[in-house]
């Protein structure tokens, strides 16, 4: 079975540069406070995306796995060169921490996204707390784009990322999301407190991280105490231990109803690599040379080209109708993770029975509507 031809995509998700203003501890970019060791320092260009648009395409959106899109020097080009492109009618969807640029920049963005966009500003807390885990961040700043932003006639979402430290807080956000004329509030759980550590089966439970905020201070992370801010992470990886007896044995036995290939999505990041969805792209980049989707990654670069699924080197259509894309990704979920073109831990962690990795699906999110949806 094929995974998509060009005319089934819908949706596209890029991870636009691998630059980024913060050091949030949870993200593949960050390693004991700082930038991974050899993460290409890169961008995409119009050029890039003049290969990525297909008939049918609907959405694009900028949300990556390791960069801030608004740090980015080609960002703002971009954008406007798809809202005059007449190629391309779709939406653009932006997700970002917000703290960076000024407000004219910000009216600017409003400005090209009008009437076919929105921004998702990541905003985990308020001024005690947002930098706790979006390290580095400056929260009157943030409030004080958003403001611009919306002023301007922008349409935005508030997402909340809840953690031990900011639980407290999300009521009091919700209504200052409101008052600040967000048209949407969404409360995300989070499962990141289960890693690769437990994927290797080490029963070790990461309730405890430390965020580095520069060289002197340190911030302990916690899950939250209240069971409806929790992710199932925790809960559902003893019962894969209980049920499967391994990690690996769980994805090898598992079946995939993949989430991207029913809504006609796929993933690109920003060297113009092509990839099934934005979480089986994340591994390739880790630091950790023994990172299970790392190996997993590399497994099948090294198998057909390093190349083989970039934009800068193929057409999308071509690279949809290679051999990896065309058969051997689906034939893979029922396959093994020792397999030739192995089935990913990606696929059985977040397209799984058991698990539910993602803070969008599952019962990981709730959104609350304050005025229409865009």
């Amino acid at each position: 079975m094929k995974y998509l031809n060009t005319e089934d995509i819908r949706y596209l998700q890029v991870d636009h540069n691998s630059t980024c203003n913060l050091r949030c501890p949870q993200c593949a970019r960050n390693h004991n406070g700082e930038t991974i060791p050899g993460l290409p320092q890169v961008e995409l260009t119009i050029a890039d995306y003049q290969k990525m648009i297909t008939p049918n395409l609907e959405t694009i959106m900028f949300c990556g796995n390791y960069g801030e899109v608004i740090v980015s020097e080609t960002f703002l080009p971009v954008v406007e060169w798809l809202a005059n492109e007449s190629s391309f009618k779709g939406k653009i969807i932006v997700t970002t921490n917000g703290s960076a640029r000024d407000t004219k920049w910000w009216v600017e963005l409003a400005r090209l996204l009008k009437g076919r966009g929105k921004v998702n500003f990541s905003i985990d807390g308020l001024s005690d707390t947002n930098h706790l885990y979006r390290v580095n961040s400056n929260f009157n700043k943030i409030i004080e784009n958003a403001s611009a932003f919306i002023d301007a006639g922008g349409k935005a979402r508030w997402d909340y990322l809840v953690f031990g430290h900011n639980e407290h807080q999300v009521d009091e956000a919700i209504k200052m999301a409101q008052a600040l004329g967000f048209e949407q509030f969404q409360i995300k759980l989070t499962n990141r407190f289960i890693n690769d550590e437990h994927y290797q089966n080490k029963k070790v439970y990461a309730d405890n991280l430390q965020s580095v905020q520069g060289k002197r201070s340190r911030h302990v992370l916690n899950m939250p105490v209240l069971q409806n801010f929790q992710g199932k992470g925790k809960e559902q990886n003893e019962r894969i231990l209980e049920d499967f007896g391994s990690w690996k044995n769980y994805v090898n036995r598992t079946a995939i109803s993949c989430k991207w290939q029913s809504k006609g999505q796929i993933f690109i990041d920003f060297e113009g690599r092509v990839w099934p969805c934005t979480w089986t792209a994340s591994g390739y980049y880790h630091h950790d040379e023994t990172n299970t989707q790392k190996v997993q990654a590399r497994k099948i670069l090294d198998h057909y080209g390093w190349n083989f699924n970039s934009v800068r080197h193929h057409s999308l259509e071509e690279i949809l109708n290679h051999e990896y894309f065309a058969e051997k990704l689906c034939n893979s979920w029922k396959g093994s993770t020792e397999d030739a073109i192995p089935k990913l831990i990606a696929c059985g962690r977040t397209c799984g029975t058991h698990y539910e990795f993602s803070s969008a699906h599952g019962g990981n999110n709730q959104l609350i509507e304050f005025n229409k949806e865009l």
